[in-house]
This record gives structure tokens, sequence and C-alpha cells, in this order.
């Protein structure tokens, strides 16, 4: 009987262990990008489209690393790469920043979005980002 009772309840253990990660991944959007060039003259850079997977009228944005700058400007675009939300200021310690969405109908499930950004100052040396967005 002690026997079966530790192996039920590894077995409930491990499947609860199983849902816990499997709904953590199956519901995150959130990717990371590393490096992401920030060109000279505030020459503009995107991350690929993503499918939404909520119908939150924003993405979200943290910055974990920057070099050859102190700030970045980040904004929404849809497939065709035209901004969709403001430009909104990030660095690193200024944590997750909402790109809340200014034009109608990104706001659904299943529609294409990405991200831009560019160097908040204008340089002439190229800057490089890393950080997590989340397409939501």
């Amino acid at each position: 009987m002690k026997t079966k009772s530790i192996l039920l309840k590894t077995a409930v253990g491990i499947l609860c262990a199983f849902c816990v990660v499997t709904s953590a991944t199956t519901f995150s959007q959130a990717s990371s990008y590393t490096a992401y060039s920030l060109g000279r003259n505030k020459t503009n850079n995107f991350t690929s489209m993503h499918e939404k997977t909520t119908s939150d009228n924003y993405i979200s944005n943290q910055v974990t690393a920057i070099t050859n700058t102190s700030y970045a400007n980040f904004w929404a675009v849809n497939n065709k790469k035209s901004r969709i939300s403001s430009k909104y200021k990030q660095g690193v310690g200024t944590g997750s920043c909402k790109l809340i969405f200014t034009s109608s109908d990104y706001d659904k499930e299943g529609t294409q979005v990405g991200m831009g950004m560019e160097d908040y100052q204008i340089h002439f040396d190229y800057a490089f980002v890393s950080g997590t967005v989340d397409f939501r």
C-alpha cells in the first residue's frame, strides 16, 4: 500500500509540473531579442512578425541590455512595418512598457504585429539592444 501511495503522489506531482510548464509556454508570446542593431542616424530595425494570441490593444517590451547608447525608441508595427503605436523611450532599468496601439483592428487574436526600434539620439556609431517583447 505504501509503495502505491508514493507512486500515485509522484505521478500526480509530475502531471502538475507538466501542466504548469505547458500552460506557461502555450499562452506566452514573449520573445527575446539579442544585440539588435540600432543603426546610425536613427535608422530603423524591426523584429519579425508574430501572431497575437489575445485581444489586448498593446504589446509589451523590456530592455535588458544596451550598448553605445543609453536609450532606444520602440513602437508596434503591422505586417507592412507601418507604425501602429506611439514611440516609447526605453533603456535598461526603465522596466516593462506597454506599446499601446493607436490604430484600430490590431487588438484581435490572429493579427500579425511586430516591433520597430531606433536609437533615441542621432549617433554616428552603431548601438545594440537586447530585451524581451511580449506580442500577446
